[in-house]
């Protein structure tokens, strides 16, 4: 566990960082946790904790102590931490950049980043990720220079030490679920032969876990007042899975979650499970502990979702615009840019950076998980705009790690709407295939910003 960056944060220091944060009842996310110090100082706070730490042998101290939801960081997607407050980091010195500009992307609205960092990161601007994370800095938040403050800590640097602060700003538009279950009684469940509905299986199955779950809790509450008088040690029983133990509302939770994918699979509803969605969705089932899950609340909800698709869709295709727009040329948001790109259209053709991971380079191609839900959104508001069914098969991912003839670094091949190509620094090559569509997206995106188009557009599909 004495790797090169593994060094514990002092109580003081995780004082002096957190000094304006109020923990009571709120929940905080550790990313690279360590033996748990961090997790510790907010457990004793009143704050309800979760992790991520990629040595088993920390794993395994921490799992006695919070809910680990991952390995590494890094693979941690937004649905998984949609619902949290606050995001305490001291990633490891040797990608710390890269890890606060991970958590900046998957934070959830209204969440508040504190992150220790070498100060040498955010006061030398030489690198590419070192700039993005400047760029942040300088838009949403604060840093500042605490010192060699790990000088007299467990293990101790004298390197100097930098403190970012971040506020992820909350949009116009609430959680789109927010007020709608607001049943009061369970769904009263029947016995004996009926019609096969697998909503209702679902459901039914559901139940009978969670009262086997009561069951077996107050045999063990049985078990200790039996053997109360002469044992000594506690005698409970307890359900976990790999990584850490579930309360009741926790194992409540986690099953509530696997329900809702196997819907949405079932019913073939991924063609409008966009990651925003998936991140409404895992939000709702954390705040909204006191919605019965019923049959009644889950048809409820699918046609919240079924309604709702265009502007979903419409938020998809801005997130593209957006995050292709801001690496034209020369943009100001310090990000690497392309003269492929433009900052008022997306072009026919242009670049994804990030779209494959640059830390792996093995005989070909991988895919960064983030971008790959980016590019999957985009994919089904584009099958939305032409009235195209989006299947399963259709993810990005699919298509380059489960062809027939392998993906090769620097060689087109064909997804859906485009042709793209791969490259080993990370940089995704697309170009449309339809001109059409392509002049019709960014009508679209014209009609939706309130912008006017060049008229060669404008005029392509008419």
């Amino acid at each position: 566990m004495f790797n090169k960056d593994f060094y514990p944060t002092p109580e003081n220091v995780i004082a002096q960082i957190t000094w304006d944060l109020e923990f009571n009842n709120k929940t905080v996310f550790e990313p690279s946790a360590g033996k748990g110090d961090i997790v510790d100082y907010c457990l004793k706070s009143g704050a309800k904790v979760l992790a991520c730490e990629i040595e088993e042998s920390l794993r395994s101290i921490l799992k006695t102590k919070c809910k680990l939801i991952a390995d590494d960081f890094l693979k941690v997607t937004s649905d998984m931490i949609s619902h949290v407050d606050y995001i305490i980091m001291n990633p490891p010195f040797s990608a710390d950049e890269k890890h606060i500009l991970h958590a900046w992307r998957i934070a959830p609205e209204g969440c508040q980043i504190v992150a220790l960092c070498n100060y040498e990161t955010i006061n030398n601007s030489r690198y590419s990720y070192r700039e993005q994370l400047i760029s942040v800095i300088k838009n949403y938040g604060t840093s500042e220079n605490l010192g060699d403050v790990f000088s007299s800590a467990e293990r101790k640097t004298n390197v100097e030490i930098g403190l970012v602060k971040l506020y992820k700003p909350k949009s116009k538009s609430e959680n789109e679920f927010d007020g709608f279950f607001m049943e009061e009684d369970e769904e009263e469940q029947f016995n004996g032969i009926q019609q096969y509905n697998f909503v209702r299986d679902v459901v039914n199955r559901y139940v009978g876990a969670i009262k086997i779950f009561d069951e077996q809790l107050e045999s063990a509450k049985k078990m200790n007042n039996l053997t109360a008088s002469f044992f000594n040690t506690s005698i409970a029983l307890s359900f976990t899975n790999e990584r850490a133990e579930f309360t009741r509302e926790e194992y409540k939770k986690e099953l509530q979650k696997s329900a809702w994918k196997h819907i949405f699979s079932k019913m073939d509803m991924d063609k409008y499970a966009t990651q925003s969605l998936k991140d409404d969705i895992n939000k709702f089932v954390e705040k909204q502990t006191q919605v019965p899950f019923t049959m009644r609340n889950i048809f409820h909800m699918i046609k919240i979702v079924i309604g709702t698709h265009s502007q979903r869709m419409d938020k998809a295709l801005m997130e593209v615009f957006d995050n292709l727009t801001k690496h034209y040329h020369d943009n100001r948001y310090s990000v690497e840019g392309w003269k492929t790109n433009s900052h008022y259209l997306v072009n026919e053709k242009f670049i994804m950076p990030y779209i494959s991971p640059q830390s792996r380079w093995g005989s070909g191609p991988d895919i960064n998980d983030r971008q790959s839900d980016i590019v999957d959104d985009f994919v089904k508001a584009l099958c939305f705009l032409v009235g195209k069914n989006w299947q399963f098969e259709d993810r990005f991912r699919y298509a380059v790690n489960t062809k027939e003839k392998p993906i090769e670094w620097g060689q087109w091949f064909e997804f859906m709407f485009f042709d793209v190509k791969l490259f080993k620094k990370g940089t995704g090559h697309f170009k449309f295939k339809d001109r059409d569509l392509w002049a019709l997206f960014n009508q679209q995106i014209a009609r939706i910003k309130g912008f006017p188009l060049p008229e060669s557009i404008q005029t392509k599909t008419k």
